[in-house]
């Protein structure tokens, strides 16, 4: 066990440098520049342009930028945001929280609903609630996150006036003050992810419940809750973990919408603003953060596989 979670260690490292050099990249390969963003397009002296340009270090061979870039973001060191006037470390501290509230509430829900589903669509495959299901799994990975969130707030905020449509208040402001502008945003971000934990589940328990040891410990007369609990679930959480690292990725992802569509002050909203401004240090600090979260999450489930299969543990 300790020399797989030590392979998977060691492989993670690779990982986290070939991420940043790709953030790197591609926050590069952005059009326009902040320059132009700070001192605007119009009436704007070329000496000033240039003198902006070299305050930044924009002028210096790319390469070289790298170089001195790469070192300080591995120590978490993202510099000044040239909006903010502030560390892009304290930025990011603040708007965090909030992006992992959002996210983690949304692979809770995903989570409690999703599986039992997967497993009650398994047993009655075929039947009413099976046929219910995979109608409503459908239209959830169908229907949009930001259409569905403005649904969300016609029906539950304006029309029923049930919870705020939009904003955020920290949880010091009281628990239900917090809790309940983060319902809608939580539900909108869920619904797809719900759907598709379905599907695996689903998919998966009903090949674990057709093999030969299952069959074995229904002969031996276990009752169906421990033959579906102990026998099916745990041989087929290897897939349903594997899609639950893959939901919270992408819920990562979605968060940058689902935040714009709410107006929540978290890392997503974030990101959008510095991809708008053209702010390199912001941007490539919120791009890392999110990505380093999704590695260390999918870090967790390779070493959860050898929990679930004794095979990889061996090996």
């Amino acid at each position: 066990m300790f020399s797989y979670a030590f392979r998977r260690v060691l492989a993670f490292i690779p990982t986290i440098l070939i991420a940043s050099t790709l953030i790197f990249v591609v926050t590069r390969m952005v059009p326009g520049s902040p320059v132009w963003a700070l001192v605007g397009q119009q009436s704007v002296d070329a000496a000033r342009i240039d003198e902006v340009t070299h305050l930044l270090g924009l002028d210096r061979p790319i390469l070289e930028q790298y170089f001195e870039w790469l070192p300080r973001v591995l120590t978490g060191d993202f510099g000044q945001s040239i909006f903010f006037g502030r560390p892009v470390a304290e930025i990011i501290a603040e708007r965090f929280p909030i992006t992992l509230s959002l996210t983690v509430l949304a692979l809770i829900v995903t989570i409690v609903v999703g599986v039992p589903v997967g497993i009650l669509a398994a047993i009655r495959r075929g039947g009413f609630f099976d046929y219910t299901s995979n109608v409503f799994s459908s239209l959830g990975m169908a229907l949009p996150s930001f259409w569905l969130g403005f649904m969300l707030i016609l029906v539950f905020a304006v029309d029923l006036r049930w919870v705020p449509a939009a904003g955020y208040r920290p949880i010091e402001f009281g628990f239900w003050d917090w809790f309940s502008r983060l319902i809608l945003p939580v539900l909108a971000l869920s619904l797809a992810q719900i759907g598709l934990i379905v599907r695996m589940t689903r998919s998966t328990m009903i090949d674990v419940l057709g093999t030969d040891y299952v069959t074995m410990a229904r002969a031996k007369g276990l009752r169906e809750p421990v033959v579906v609990l102990k026998h099916a679930l745990k041989n087929a959480m290897i897939q349903i973990i594997t899609v639950i690292g893959l939901t919270f990725a992408l819920g990562l992802g979605g968060s940058v919408i689902i935040e714009n569509v709410f107006a929540l002050p978290g890392l997503g909203q974030l990101i959008t603003t510095a991809a708008i401004r053209r702010d390199y240090p912001t941007l490539e600090g919120g791009i890392f953060y999110l990505t380093l979260v999704a590695l260390v999450v999918n870090l967790g489930v390779d070493l959860a596989y050898a929990y679930f299969n004794p095979r990889i543990r061996f090996a």
